[in-house]
């Protein structure tokens, strides 16, 4: 199915034509209640969208870009590769994944020595506060919280919180919240507090959801 498609049927089931309220001004509603509900996980817990890419450390390179759009690569396998974009740093790390422990130690020793963090946070970049002196394949890891971004008509109803296939099952959070638009801009307000009512049932029942999955992904990591 795809976002038109969730469209139409939401016009279908209001009664609501394309004259009175087009299509673009349903999808700007429609991608605001994707926002909301979005905000609405990350009070709930943060941690739920928690995500990381690793990037190589260059010799001679102290800046590095911070991805802040979703992206993909083919990496050497042929692979598909998918970068999250990451809306909130909360975690760089020197990984070391072939033994590099000297330059690893060269590059963090600042920090050891002085207190002063072995990086910097600036906009979209991290810089280092120490040049790596070689190329290594031991991976500067970035943690954070994933972001989401607007669905455009095209796209299939998956752009809609992708790599959290458990969320699928609330996809009609994002149908009732548009539907209680439709509902009021055609003053049919009983109907409209309806799809509202329902609307904020299912915001509550994710967030039962969510709260009862990451404690059990707490407690399932808890060794006894």
């Amino acid at each position: 199915m795809t976002i038109q498609d969730l469209l139409v049927e939401a016009y279908e089931d209001t009664n609501t034509s394309t004259t009175n309220y087009p299509y673009t001004k349903a999808l700007r509603k429609l991608n605001e209640v994707y926002s909301e509900v979005y905000r609405m996980i990350v009070t709930t817990q943060e941690d739920y969208f928690w995500t990381y890419w690793n990037t190589d450390i260059q010799e001679g390179a102290r800046e590095y870009k911070i991805e802040r759009e979703q992206t993909q690569y083919v990496d050497g396998e042929g692979n598909i590769v998918y970068v999250p974009w990451i809306a909130k740093v909360k975690r760089v790390s020197l990984i070391d994944s072939e033994g590099n422990i000297e330059i690893l130690k060269e590059l963090s020793s600042l920090e050891e020595e002085s207190g002063v963090k072995w990086y910097t946070l600036k906009d979209n970049h991290i810089f280092l506060n120490r040049t790596p002196t070689e190329d290594i394949t031991s991976w500067l890891q970035i943690e954070g919280i994933e972001a989401i971004l607007d669905v455009a008509l095209t796209d299939t109803d998956d752009v809609i919180f992708p790599w959290h296939e458990d969320l699928k099952d609330f996809a009609n959070v994002l149908e009732w919240g548009l539907k209680a638009e439709l509902r009021e801009h055609k003053q049919d307000f009983d109907k409209s507090d309806r799809c509202r009512s329902l609307y904020e049932q299912r915001k509550e029942e994710m967030k039962r959801y969510i709260s009862q999955r990451v404690q059990c992904v707490y407690y399932s990591n808890i060794q006894y």
